[in-house]
């Protein structure tokens, strides 16, 4: 949980202290990579094999890869995409070695005797020195979210009914093209914004206006429609142009409608 003065911080768009460290809201400049690499702060753990969900997050992120490596195997990225989101929230230069290598203040400590065992991650930043370990970093990844807006899963939900959530969402989902540029720009045409003044934005601010934009329109068409007779079968999806409404879980739903939702490619048993 974070604490009154934190809470005002990230409301805000502040930097919050942690452990001598000053971590920074991440900028729309930096959205791209911010896509990426947010997976690997926001992942379910137990969505992982059973094997790493005993862990601490850190040390099953680390030992994964780790692993995959070892094995030949293609590595699934988790743990370097968590580094890439600790350099943007850090705002850690890429510097330059004598030899021309790039590289970032940031050096991973493991076990002496088990080296896929994670014992820390040592950053420099400026003259702070700082140890990032299993056991700090569950306080560091609650603070890291609500600066970024992002919502991180309920390890105690089944893991099943997430898997059936996304499976139903991704069936209803209409066909887009996903386009950075398109959506910053739909966001500077709705709130009157230049598109080259929103890259100073935060992704928390850009977010929440994202939104903010897809309820005011939604509740105006939910309006329209059923003012002119219309029904929703689950309700009106926008009934406040302020407030989002209180969700249940959508894969709760009868067989016969999950069945005919994907068109009878489900068999009943």
């Amino acid at each position: 949980m974070l604490n009154r003065e934190q809470q005002d911080a990230v409301q805000r768009g502040k930097p919050i202290m942690w452990n001598g460290l000053t971590l920074y809201p991440i900028l729309v400049s930096d959205y791209l990579q911010f896509s990426d690499a947010k997976m690997g702060l926001m992942v379910a753990q137990q969505t992982l094999p059973v094997k790493y969900v005993c862990m601490r997050f850190l040390e099953a992120l680390y030992a994964m890869d780790y692993d995959a490596r070892m094995n030949g195997e293609q590595e699934r990225g988790l743990f370097l995409r968590l580094l890439i989101f600790l350099r943007l929230a850090m705002r850690l230069p890429i510097k330059k070695s004598e030899d021309g290598k790039e590289y970032v203040e940031m050096y991973i400590a493991t076990s002496r005797d088990e080296p896929r065992k994670l014992a820390s991650i040592k950053v420099k930043q400026g003259d702070v020195n700082a140890e990032i370990t299993p056991k700090n970093f569950g306080q560091l990844r609650t603070i890291l979210a609500a600066q970024n807006g992002i919502d991180l899963p309920d390890e105690t939900d089944n893991p099943e009914l997430i898997q059936a959530e996304k499976d139903i969402a991704a069936h209803n989902a209409p066909n887009l093209k996903p386009d950075f540029e398109a959506l910053l720009y739909s966001v500077a045409v709705k709130t009157g914004a230049q598109p080259e003044d929103i890259y100073d934005w935060t992704v928390r601010r850009f977010a929440l206006t994202e939104e903010a934009i897809t309820r005011t329109t939604g509740h105006l068409i939910a309006a329209l429609t059923e003012a002119n007779g219309g029904k929703y079968k689950e309700g009106n999806p926008f009934p406040s142009w302020k407030y989002d409404r209180n969700e249940g879980s959508h894969a709760l739903i009868s067989f016969e409608s999950l069945q005919g939702r994907l068109s009878g490619s489900v068999e009943k048993r």
